[in-house]
């Protein structure tokens, strides 16, 4: 029997980051809805305008570091 390929720890740690990036804006979303309805919208436009950017640098981040694994991957 072959034994199953395994892939390296950069590439698991990079689906572990977009996993919890995931079930980070999913929470983020649910905040903004629970905030709009109780007159906070002001504030979650706020919560918008700053989180936006932290979310798509975080994401560039992690699907960089997918590239490099699997770089990694391909000289195996």
């Amino acid at each position: 029997m072959r034994k199953t390929h395994r892939h390296n720890l950069l590439f698991r740690a990079a689906c572990e980051g977009f996993k919890l990036l995931a079930i980070m804006v999913a929470g983020f979303i649910s905040a903004c809805l629970f905030l709009a309805p109780f007159g906070a919208a002001d504030q979650a436009e706020t919560l918008i305008r700053v989180a936006i950017p932290f979310f798509l640098r975080l994401t560039v981040s992690l699907t960089s570091l997918i590239a490099i694994a699997g770089l990694f991957e391909s000289l195996e």
